[in-house]
């Protein structure tokens, strides 16, 4: 038949026409990332981290810098976790490879920046802000 493809076509039309709307008005709301979304800021659970170094070992382009304290009991601690977004290639290892699953990404896709020094950023200190803040809440 010589129109079938144009009858396909136009049914195809058709039904996006009269379908569900999918337009999301994007600074007011935001698409909810999935499960495996890979980006945004690496968020540090000090609580469970065994400042083993693993994450920064593993990391192929040496995107995260760690600073470690041993206390009088021979137990160390993360100092600082230091996450260089724009060396960082998003593959994900240093999450995987994290015994306690200390690290995991953030949902938030909307990091861009003009200067290059907001691009390295601190996971500890920005742990300890949220805490703070809702302590005093």
């Amino acid at each position: 038949m010589w129109g079938k493809g144009l009858v396909k076509g136009l049914d195809v039309t058709w039904g996006h026409l009269w379908g569900k709307k999918e337009t999301v008005s994007y600074p007011e709301e935001k698409i909810p990332m999935t499960e495996r979304f890979r980006g945004g800021h690496l968020v540090m659970e000090t609580a469970k981290c065994i400042s083993c170094r693993l994450c920064a070992t593993n990391c192929p382009n040496a995107a995260l810098d760690l600073s470690i304290v041993t206390d009088e009991a021979k137990k160390r601690h993360m100092a600082a976790y230091w996450h260089d977004i724009g060396r960082c290639i998003y593959c994900g290892i240093c999450v995987e490879v994290c015994p306690p699953k200390a690290i995991h990404w953030d949902k938030d896709f909307a990091i861009a920046s003009y200067f290059k020094e907001d691009m390295r950023y601190d996971a500890v200190a920005e742990e300890k802000k949220k805490e703070g803040g809702a302590r005093h809440d």
